[in-house]
């Protein structure tokens, strides 16, 4: 529950019914327009930033980031529709994806066809080209933050609660918040360099799961828990799918493909079984 569920917003634009979830950073509510009479989805600061005493400061970042997410048209990227700052909290308006996460279709046993999990990661990946050319990481790519529209069938990305600017700065401080089994190495470190590799292996880690049912081994315990071998949980992977999941789940940042475009093109390596 939160305080804010039952709060009009906006002169009574929006309405907050129900808690979707909580994140390091963020609360999202699913909410109506009341306007349009529509479903949406509102994004404000976790609970725990409320009282914090760079509010003011939090507000921006969280504009920004709005405001990049507006930038990042695609129809495999949750679009932004609204941003504004009621009783000093930022709030943020998307639409609302109607359907269930590859996490609830996948987890805990219900390993999806070859075939239908790579559609789902060429989709996100192309979302992720977008994003990265608007100078964002999205930074927590899994498959509880990939949506299967009901309606339509595509994979949407949501949830960009700790996406950051994509900088060549390798010694900016980040918010060191990371989701098990598909954060690398470099996401456990403060101030660890990051790129556009950094999302291709949460990207690379969500097909190991959409093809085993299976959340891989921490990073962080690679160097003393090996990660099974995708051939024995799934005889029958190509090998362009072997090759993108090698690369990309590579435990340095510099032995992956350094853009998800070259990361794309080893899982469209054409198909021949894997030895």
């Amino acid at each position: 529950m939160s305080s804010l569920i039952g709060k009009h917003l906006q002169g009574g634009k929006y309405k907050l019914d129900a808690v979707l979830g909580r994140g390091g950073f963020g609360l999202t509510f699913r909410a109506h327009q009341t306007f349009l009479d529509q479903v949406v989805v509102v994004k404000t600061l976790h609970e725990s930033f409320w009282t914090a005493p760079n509010l003011s400061d939090l507000q921006r970042q969280f504009q920004d980031e709005a405001r990049r997410l507006a930038m990042c048209s695609h129809p495999n990227v949750v679009r932004v529709s609204d941003f504004f700052v009621e009783d000093r909290l930022p709030y943020m308006v998307m639409d609302y994806i109607p359907g269930r996460s590859l996490s609830d279709i996948v987890l805990p046993e219900n390993p999806l066809p070859l075939a239908a999990a790579v559609n789902y990661i060429q989709q996100i990946g192309r979302a992720l080209q977008v994003v990265h050319s608007k100078g964002l990481l999205h930074r927590d790519v899994k498959p509880q933050n990939i949506m299967i529209h009901q309606l339509t069938g595509e994979a949407v990305l949501i949830d960009f609660g700790i996406a950051r600017e994509l900088t060549p700065n390798p010694a900016q401080t980040h918010t060191s918040i990371v989701s098990e089994g598909y954060a690398p190495i470099e996401q456990y470190l403060p101030k660890a360099h990051r790129s556009a590799a950094t999302d291709v292996y949460g990207l690379a880690a969500t097909l190991y799961t959409l093809l085993t049912a299976q959340v891989p081994v921490a990073s962080v315990l690679r160097d003393r828990t090996p990660l099974t071998p995708i051939q024995q949980l799934r005889p029958d992977v190509k090998a362009g799918v072997l090759d993108a999941l090698t690369q990309g789940m590579a435990v340095e940042l510099k032995d992956r493909p350094q853009s998800v475009g070259r990361w794309l093109t080893l899982l469209e390596q054409p198909s021949q079984k894997s030895s």
